[in-house]
């Protein structure tokens, strides 16, 4: 069945197997294309820009996801998570008179929100959506790690630094879809690897060096097979200065243009069809997903027959048009609302179920805009509710974009669907435009950096640095300059948030293209952009599964 995408105006199908889906949930048939549904969730979830303003409970200086001329009343989580107040005492009654987002938008305003999210963490004040957490700084949407510095979908491990998307994994660096991996370095796509640096696509592998797509080796240096006391000789002498890093990057890029590229990451999955995902059955246009099943258009997940989510699931099942739900179940159009089920509506409800509209909820049953009803008071209400909602055109969209408490730049729809400040305005999101006070010191260029790490000493810590991408300015911390000094690593040039952009773009954009092998010639899906648009997806050698297996093993 054909649409016509509400947002972008392009045309989409909606395949026959999803109408069952949409009969299941009791909603009606998407009005925007698959994309866009995903664009307008991520509008409402800012993972890592923090900023100092005031508890409005307490009036104590707190880190906040929202900035200090945020309109929205923010509690740390200490206050938020207490018995000093009650979300249902901004309840309300449901006024059929007024459209149902327009009541749902004035009960958001009022009701406190939470600073940060994290929990049992020691010593890791500055991070955001944490759990377990020990001594670690700057790190957003991990868990169950300790000496974590920079890191960004990862944990259960210790000592690392500048992570995307890696777990149990220890004194790694710059390593992103990383799954076991000890003692390595600038790493990407491999698992169960040792005293690896600059490779890619290994499995098993210990003691190479700018190597891709290798099984089971050791002592490689760009896939050539060294005597181990050669190999140790290169590694002892290789100087790790900022320019022969650099230098060694390159060198690895030529090597990777000739090395075969698997169409798609899955690893033992049945009927699916998307990129990295493990373990998972009938599950398709999904991406970053793990031991799920009859799941579709699931970004960063693990759910059980789920449709249109984003960072979802684990332990959870029916979620539609869901973003940062968890351990829930029969969950339609909620944000951040866990532990809890048979929700609708709700915005950042906790332990709660069969709750409509609501807003900070916690331990909550039949509610209705945060107003307590009887079982059958709310069983009676609700049909109203959702005819005048059909009525009206509301029922079956994810919350319109205008709700959303946080400014387009500082969501992740931002980092994987870029607008400028007046193309987001023109479609109708926010813009943050606050400006931190200038910090009134002396600043250095990275450029100006010394090249060893050997040449730097404890005085860089003081300084305040400019990056060389985006400008920013960042610090060294003491922790982060003795993990370069135990692994012999030069200092960075670039701020965090310029850093995890480059390791999230080692990824391939999370759309799926038509294009040949590049051996066989058989028809094949890919996330590899088949066409000029991206010269260096072009120029690789990208292979069906049947032929990358065959050239690789």
């Amino acid at each position: 069945m054909a649409q016509i995408c509400r947002n972008c105006n392009v045309a989409f199908e909606i395949p026959s197997e999803d109408l069952k889906i949409y009969e299941h949930f009791e909603v009606p048939q998407p009005t925007q294309c698959p994309l866009c549904r995903m664009q307008r969730r991520m509008a409402f979830r800012n993972e890592r820009n923090l900023y100092k303003r005031k508890c409005d409970f307490s009036g104590r200086d707190i880190l906040s996801l929202y900035p200090p001329d945020s309109k929205y009343k923010i509690y740390d989580q200490k206050e938020w998570w207490s018995d000093a107040w009650d979300a249902v005492t901004y309840g309300r009654d449901f006024d059929f008179n007024k459209p149902f987002f327009q009541q749902f938008e004035d009960l958001l305003v009022v009701v406190p929100r939470i600073n940060l999210q994290n929990r049992q963490n020691e010593n890791s004040d500055y991070c955001n959506d944490t759990n377990d957490m020990k001594n670690s700084y700057l790190c957003f949407n991990s868990e169950q790690a300790a000496n974590f510095y920079y890191t960004n979908s990862a944990g259960i491990g210790s000592d690392c630094m500048d992570l995307f998307w890696s777990l149990q994994i220890e004194l790694c660096y710059e390593c992103s879809k990383c799954m076991g991996a000890y003692h390595c370095f600038w790493c990407f796509n491999c698992s169960g690897i040792s005293d690896c640096y600059f490779c890619r696509d290994l499995i098993g592998c210990k003691n190479c060096f700018g190597c891709i797509g290798l099984r089971q080796k050791e002592y490689c240096v760009f896939n050539k097979q060294m005597k181990r006391e050669d190999y140790e000789d290169f590694i002892k002498n290789f100087s790790f200065s900022h320019a022969d890093v650099e230098k060694a990057k390159a060198e690895f890029a030529e090597l990777c243009l000739r090395v075969p590229h698997r169409n798609l990451e899955m690893s033992n999955c049945e009927n699916s069809q998307g990129d990295y995902l493990t373990n998972c059955k009938n599950c398709v246009d999904c991406f970053d997903i793990m031991e799920s099943e009859n799941c579709r258009y699931i970004w960063d997940g693990l759910a059980v027959n789920s449709y249109d989510c984003f960072n979802a699931g684990y332990e959870s099942s029916f979620l539609y048009e869901c973003v940062g739900v968890y351990r829930s179940n029969n969950m339609k159009f909620c944000d951040k609302s866990q532990v809890s089920n048979d929700l609708a509506y709700c915005d950042y409800c906790f332990n709660c179920h069969d709750c409509f509209g609501c807003v900070g909820l916690r331990y909550k049953q039949y509610c209705v805009l945060n107003k307590q009803y009887s079982k059958e008071e709310y069983e009676k209400l609700l049909p109203k509710i959702i005819e005048k909602m059909e009525a009206d055109g509301e029922f079956g969209e994810f919350f319109p974009i205008r709700l959303s408490p946080f400014g387009y730049n500082d969501t992740l729809a931002n980092w994987y669907f870029p607008l400028t400040r007046e193309e987001a305005l023109k479609k109708g999101y926010k813009w943050n435009d606050y400006v931190a006070p200038k910090i009134g010191m002396k600043t250095m260029s990275a450029k100006d950096l010394p090249q060893k790490i050997e040449q730097v000493g404890e005085s860089v810590c003081t300084e305040i640095i400019e990056c060389e991408g985006d400008k920013k300015l960042f610090r060294i911390i003491p922790q982060e300059l003795a993990f370069y000094r135990k692994h012999k690593l030069p200092l960075p040039h670039f701020c965090p948030d310029c850093r995890h952009e480059k390791r999230k773009r080692q990824m391939n954009p999370r759309k799926l293209y038509g294009r040949k092998c590049g051996k066989c010639g058989v028809d094949m899906v890919t996330t590899y952009p088949p066409d000029s648009s991206n010269a260096h997806s072009t120029s690789l050698r990208v292979y069906c599964e049947k032929c990358y297996l065959a050239a690789i093993y």
